[in-house]
């Protein structure tokens, strides 16, 4: 009985992860589900520090190459 009370929630936690992966790799269409939730970033080059700049356009670059957007 004490195996089956150990095992259980292992499995369970383990079908949540699968659960989780699945869903953020699960098509909409042509593009990735996360693809939809991740949207690029803007910035204002006048009130935004140069390491600010970059890291939005390092998000950005990360985001085209991976969702495959033109």
């Amino acid at each position: 009985m004490r195996k089956l009370a150990f095992a259980l929630p292992l499995t369970l936690a383990l079908a949540g992860c699968q659960t989780l992966q699945t869903h953020l790799t699960a098509t909409a269409g042509p593009e990735p589900l996360v693809c939809t939730q991740w949207l690029p970033i803007s910035y204002a080059s006048k009130h935004d520090t140069a390491d600010t700049v970059a890291g939005v356009r390092a998000n950005n670059g990360r985001r085209k190459a991976y969702c495959a957007v033109k």
